[in-house]
């Protein structure tokens, strides 16, 4: 069978394949419609759920409990002894020293002192001072000259000036001719607890020999 195409002659144009319509099935009316189940949305606030969520995931920190110190008991018959080691205290007392007295003062003055017993002679070839040491001023203080025999009681060096000396017994106003010496020096003899008699002395030199 012979097909006539008729085309103008003008190529042929396929077109694009026809839609194909379908009609939709209509249900009855008492059909029941398929059920569709709605998904919920969750609201704004938070639910119990979530918020029993959230409280799991915030860490605690444990609460860390002290226990007291326990208490020591002491049974009532036991006893503590504390040993303390004590450190003796050295206390220094210095000593005292003891007030010289005026006849201590004018023996510190003789270096060497050396004593003659009996006395000893001597002779003053020329006039020889004698001097009395006063012990409260320190001072060797003249009390007259002397030349002759005299008796030398004991031999020393005198301290003040490093000088050979002879210490002479003198009775105040009475030997060697020495009766009328210085009211002065008199009082200061007494002050010193020296009223009838000294101790005094001469300085040895050449003019001063023994008898």
């Amino acid at each position: 069978m012979m097909l006539s195409l008729a085309g103008c002659g003008q190529p042929l144009q396929i077109g694009a394949p026809t839609q194909i319509q379908t009609r939709p099935t209509r249900l009855p009316s008492d059909a029941a419609l398929p059920s569709v189940t709605a998904t919920s949305v969750p609201s704004t606030a938070p639910s119990a759920q979530a918020t029993s969520d959230l409280n799991a995931t915030i860490p605690v920190e444990p609460t860390l409990e002290i226990e007291p110190p326990a208490t020591l008991e002491l049974e009532p018959t036991s006893a503590v002894t504390l040993t303390a080691t004590l450190t003796p205290t050295v206390i220094v007392i210095p000593l005292t020293q003891l007030p010289e007295t005026n006849q201590e003062r004018w023996r510190a003055q003789q270096k060497d002192r050396k004593v003659n017993d009996p006395a000893r002679i001597y002779i003053a070839k020329s006039s020889t001072t004698l001097w009395w040491y006063d012990p409260l001023t320190s001072q060797s203080v003249p009390i007259g000259t002397i030349s002759g025999e005299f008796p030398a009681q004991a031999e020393f060096t005198l301290r003040s000036v490093q000088q050979a000396a002879l210490e002479v017994p003198y009775r105040i106003n009475n030997d060697f001719g020495l009766t009328a010496i210085s009211e002065a020096v008199r009082e200061r003899m007494k002050a010193a607890g020296y009223s009838q008699s000294v101790e005094a002395y001469v300085l040895r030199t050449d003019d001063i020999q023994p008898k």
